[in-house]
């Protein structure tokens, strides 16, 4: 196809998206989902010999806001893997344990924009420089602005015409290649969203590429024709239209999706395809022929979560999802979610019994409702993307495959996924490193999957726990619905939470409720109680002199039946203070719940005329996930076997996080 005829495809789509026919799966909506102001048009060439692809893309933008917009700003992701000095590399010598001082010439990545012009207009590459808004590190070129001839009034569209080059690197996170093996995600000139900032004024957000943060762009209908070698098995972003033999040994295909934030797509010449359907949705699983048998088992888990998601949270709109799942070496592309495709990973011969392949192909699916159709920012506050998707994680294995055995059943142990979650974030070294809500650059790698994954997930559950599973369900369902193809912030979401919380009888339990969630994304503090002392002292009738003056003074003798005083200490050892139930038990099987609290630090029940206490435990409910440790939580008078279980939940959240580890080590 010669460049004439691509350009005028592009230009042709960029006035006017037309219905398509289709061969996949519909693409096509009646009527829009959501605002659609970023919409793209892209024809690539891929050449898989020099790893580099040459493509013409317009993009159709309209000015939604109240403000005129005198530049565009957009994400050029491909040159943080340009060299050492860009703002994701720079200051380290390894990402995930992978160095870079051997790297080869033409293992480096990069992006560039030839010309950018507007359609029959003004031609503005003259304008066009890189930016560092965030670092001012000016090696850094993943942010690239281009200055308008004229500014987009509110309410006017504009339609810009790109020419690009771009060299896919060999994997070090996410896109590139490995072997034979590529993925292209993030690959291509992209807008940042142009909204009200935290002053209150508009302009781009559109951050640097920082290694702890994801992505963050807008709604928008993708047309994405891609040309490569016809060897290739593909798989991408929403449904193949059609797909033409060019008759010199490549093909062009053409992938069509809408009310999306972005477009991912995949290249390997030795995938299989498994498909299936769930209510008229494609599910298109491309997977190594040495992982082959464990597809089923992929579509299961994802059969499951989506009827879960369906009934607890809200439709899946979408008519198809493709799942990837990368041959071994390239699992440094595995483990992450794109709009209607995500991507798995799994080891040859993994064992029914271990199920950590299904966990985290569902917690990829996950992100299709938070991130991908609620669609908050990954970068600034990523807690509100993988905090949700982790607690649906947990709740979805869990129900799938069984409590206190979802997730591991094998050699006598058995845990589930909500546990390992819970470990993740209490057998933290310090669990005060920061706050979970604050910008995605400013955590470490030891602490950023605890914090913004796990406790927020913990917290989330221990809501749950706290107002019940059908109200939880309730104020999630608000926040989707109110939500879906927009941009919430965490204010947002606590302003649902808040309001749903309110709505019950009690409103000093909501508040309270309320309160220790907001308290756990935006203080650095901790919650521990314990009970720290049990005795119970028989004490000997009175002994002594008794009386008010000198004539009427009588002696006891401390003879009789002696009175039992029990008695029951518990501590306050975090600084986080949440009132606490306590549920004592006496020698002849009664029991006692009492409330504290846990303002002051230490407290002490008494009891007289009962039996001799035997045990006492806070929190008797296991509601308060977010408590630190548990086995202080009890004591008890009476011998018992140790919690090897426990030992056995920290041990396999290592094995847990195997997987995730694997994808940067191999």
């Amino acid at each position: 196809m010669n460049s004439s005829i691509r350009l005028f495809l592009a230009i042709a789509f960029a006035l006017a998206f037309t219905r398509l026919g289709f061969g996949q799966c519909n693409p096509n909506f009646p009527q829009p989902l959501s605002a659609r102001p970023a919409n793209y048009n892209i024809d690539v060439r891929f050449d898989h010999h020099s790893k580099t692809i040459d493509a013409v893309q317009t993009i159709r933008f309209i000015n939604q806001s109240p403000a005129p917009i005198p530049a565009l700003r957009m994400y050029m992701y491909l040159n943080a893997f340009k060299n050492t000095e860009s703002t994701f590399l720079k200051g380290t010598s390894t990402i995930f344990g992978q160095g870079f001082a051997h790297r080869k010439a033409d293992e480096w990545g990069w992006i560039a924009v030839e010309k950018i012009s507007r359609i029959n207009g003004a031609d503005l590459s003259a304008t066009m420089r890189y930016i560092q808004p965030d670092d001012n590190n000016t090696a850094d070129q993943s942010v690239l602005e281009v200055l308008l001839d004229k500014p987009i009034q509110p309410g006017d569209s504009a339609v810009f015409l790109l020419n690009w080059r771009a060299k896919l690197p060999k994997t070090i996170a996410r896109a590139g290649y490995s072997k034979d093996f590529f993925f292209f995600c993030h690959w291509f000139p992209q807008l940042g969203v142009f909204e009200k900032n935290a002053a209150g004024v508009w302009d781009w957000n559109c951050h640097q590429f920082f290694r702890g943060t994801e992505f963050y762009a807008d709604f928008g209908v993708y047309d994405v024709r891609i040309t490569a070698d016809k060897k290739f098995v593909m798989g991408a972003s929403g449904c193949l239209v059609r797909e033409t033999d060019n008759g010199d040994g490549t093909v062009t295909r053409h992938y069509h999706v809408e009310d999306v934030i972005d477009f991912a797509w995949t290249a390997y010449p030795h995938f299989e395809v498994q498909e299936a359907r769930w209510r008229g949705v494609q599910l298109r699983l491309l997977i190594p022929p040495e992982h082959a048998d464990l597809g089923p088992r992929y579509l299961y888990a994802l059969k499951f979560a989506f009827e879960y998601l369906d009934k607890h949270v809200g439709k899946y709109p979408y008519p198809s999802l493709t799942v990837v799942d990368p041959p071994f070496h390239g699992l440094r592309s595995g483990l992450m979610e794109y709009p209607t495709l995500i991507t798995a990973g799994t080891f040859y011969g993994m064992p029914e019994n271990f199920r950590n392949m299904e966990s985290l192909v569902v917690h990829e699916f996950v992100h299709q409702y938070f991130m991908g159709m609620v669609a908050s920012n990954e970068k600034e506050e990523a807690w509100l993307d993988e905090g949700f998707v982790t607690y649906f994680e947990d709740r979805i294995i869990d129900a799938c495959y069984g409590r206190k055995h979802a997730l591991v059943d094998a050699f006598g142990y058995q845990f589930d996924n909500r546990e390992l979650t819970r470990v993740e974030y209490t057998t933290m070294r310090n669990p005060r490193e920061g706050t979970v809500g604050r910008p995605g650059w400013l955590f470490s790698e030891s602490n950023r999957k605890a914090l913004i994954y796990s406790k927020t997930a913990t917290a989330l559950h221990t809501v749950e726990a706290l107002i019940g599973e059908a109200e939880m369900d309730r104020i999630i369902r608000v926040y989707f619905e109110q939500w879906k193809f927009r941009h919430p912030r965490g204010s947002d979401f606590l302003a649902v939470l808040k309001t749903g919380l309110m709505a019950g009888p009690d409103s000093v339990f909501a508040d309270q409720v309320y309160t220790l969630f907001e308290k756990s994304i935006y203080d650095a503090v901790v919650l521990d109680y314990a009970v720290t002392r049990i005795t119970n002292e028989y004490l000997s009738p009175p002994r002594g002199i008794f009386g008010e003056n000198a004539d009427n003074l009588t002696y006891r003798d401390g003879k009789g039946q002696k009175t039992l005083l029990s008695k029951v200490e518990v501590q306050r050892k975090g600084d986080w203070v949440f009132p606490v139930e306590v549920l004592v038990t006496f020698a002849d099987g009664s029991t006692e719940l009492l409330r504290w609290s846990g303002i002051e630090g230490r407290h002490t029940f008494e009891f007289s005329g009962r039996a001799e206490v035997v045990s006492a435990q806070i929190d008797p409910g296991y509601k308060l996930g977010l408590d630190l440790d548990l086995n202080n939580n009890s004591l008890t008078l009476q011998p018992a076997k140790a919690p090897l279980w426990r030992y056995a939940v920290k041990a396999t959240f290592w094995i847990q996080n195997l997987m995730q580890m694997i994808s940067f080590l191999v």
